[in-house]
């Protein structure tokens, strides 16, 4: 288990990958807000002390979000400041509605491009219609600033129709999120294909560690074929 300085470090590199297209700082922490489209984005991000009472502050969040027809999330780890937070959290009714999430880190392996697979800086409309109905998109011009916010260089990879992957590569770092095979083209070797190209176009702009999350056992093990291994777990509390 890595100290909680290492998991609040690397929950950095997580939020520079997927950044909300509406963020407000909040003593310290950050509320996250793109209009429902995945726990991580409409979640307070709490990874510094701040000063404010802790009561407080969470009364503040919850207003914030309030003001979005939204409810209020939070994304946990055993790291999350300030210390208290989740008890206090649970005092007040929250309760864990999603994860865990296991957050992953590798030495990026020298793998080759698939030639099928197709690299573009920008998800065209086949690339967002295909991610953004597996989650439920509501907006595209939402998916598209969430899918686009990320702090580095970006990479969407597709096989048309088939399968989708994205990748952000910030300095040393390089993220992997949105993978998606859909259904009947599943155990035919796509999600590799397309893993390996965004490592390929990750370690050629620099990148030479791999950082991901995922819920899904099968995607666990595909990630664990190329040297992915957990480092910790996050939930998100949310009130009922």
């Amino acid at each position: 288990m890595p100290s909680a300085a290492d998991v609040r470090a690397l929950e950095e590199v997580g939020y520079g990958i997927w950044v909300a297209p509406d963020v407000e700082e909040l003593d310290g922490w950050r509320l996250r807000y793109a209009d429902g489209l995945t726990n991580r984005a409409n979640s307070v991000f709490p990874n510094a002390a701040g000063s404010v009472p802790l009561d407080e502050r969470i009364d503040r969040a919850e207003r914030w979000y309030a003001e979005r027809g939204a409810g209020a999330g939070f994304q946990v780890t055993e790291a999350s400041l300030p210390v208290g937070l989740v008890d206090t959290l649970a005092r007040r009714g929250y309760a864990v509605a999603a994860g865990p999430v296991s957050v992953q880190t590798a030495g990026l392996p020298a793998l080759e491009a698939d030639a099928r697979v197709e690299l573009a800086a920008e998800p065209g409309d086949d690339w967002l219609a295909l991610w953004g109905e597996s989650r439920g998109a509501r907006d595209a011009g939402v998916a598209r600033a969430l899918l686009t916010g990320g702090a580095g260089r970006t990479a969407f990879a597709q096989i048309p129709g088939l399968a989708v992957g994205r990748a952000v590569a910030i300095g040393e770092w390089l993220g992997i999120t949105s993978m998606l095979t859909v259904p009947a083209a599943r155990r035919q070797g796509l999600g590799r294909a397309v893993l390996a190209t965004l490592v390929a176009w990750g370690r050629a702009a620099g990148a030479r560690r791999g950082y991901l999350q995922t819920d899904n056992p099968v995607a666990i093990a595909l990630y664990a074929s190329v040297g992915f291994a957990e480092r910790y777990t996050y939930r998100h509390l949310r009130r009922p």
